[in-house]
């Protein structure tokens, strides 16, 4: 069995979505003066690699301790858009035409390798996204959660959010800002990324990683 982490680094300063605040990690012991270590953080639910959950847009949505785990682990395939760039919407034809029986799946990942851009005012610059059609045919499929390599799984710039409205609004959850997606072995593994158990909690960051090997 192989683990692979698919999670950024939290850390003072990194990139946030937007006009967001960004979080702060400050070590209020050290070991030097109080003889151990402890950071206080100041960090929102959608920071860094994080999973959305139905309740950050609907009021009477599924929230982190609400859902089962089963929602947050399983069966995922990994689809290769890395031939889509800036601006461009991922359509459904796309989707259907890489013949996979998506019934099998619990989860897709859409790799577009955009997180190579971490760091960097590229990152937020106009990603490529699901198309609506794409996001309902997801949902038709019966698949529970959508990960991505970006910053959100509508366009930087959408101000009624799609995408978001689909996918949550149909019950699934979405993973935003996953990395190091190269370095899966397959395109086929179990995805584990579970969040904390926050009180009615809309999102939350995860260690997301992928597991080859153990389906």
């Amino acid at each position: 069995m192989k683990i692979i982490d698919l999670t950024h680094t939290l850390e003072t300063g990194m990139p946030v979505f937007p006009g967001d605040t960004a979080p702060s990690f400050k070590k209020v012991m050290i070991h030097k003066k109080d003889g151990a270590q402890v950071i206080r953080m100041d960090i929102a639910t959608h920071h860094g690699t994080h999973i959305d959950c139905p309740k950050h847009f609907f009021e009477n949505g599924k929230t982190t301790d609400s859902s089962t785990l089963d929602n947050f682990y399983g069966k995922a395939l990994m689809l290769d858009c890395t031939g889509f760039g800036k601006n461009e919407q991922i359509p459904v034809d796309f989707i259907i035409n890489s013949n996979v029986n998506w019934k099998e799946f619990s989860w897709v990942v859409i790799y577009t390798g955009w997180y190579k851009y971490w760091g960097t005012q590229k990152y937020l610059d106009h990603f490529p996204v699901l198309s609506p059609e794409a996001a309902k045919y997801f949902q038709s499929m019966g698949i529970k959660g959508i990960g991505l390599d970006v910053i959100s799984i509508d366009a930087i710039d959408s101000v009624d959010y799609p995408i978001h409205n689909i996918v949550l609004g149909n019950g699934m959850n979405i993973i935003e800002n996953l990395t190091n997606l190269h370095s899966i072995g397959t395109n086929q593994f179990t995805l584990s990324a579970l969040p904390l158990k926050i009180e009615d909690g809309d999102g939350s960051p995860i260690r997301a990683v992928a597991i080859e090997d153990s389906l």
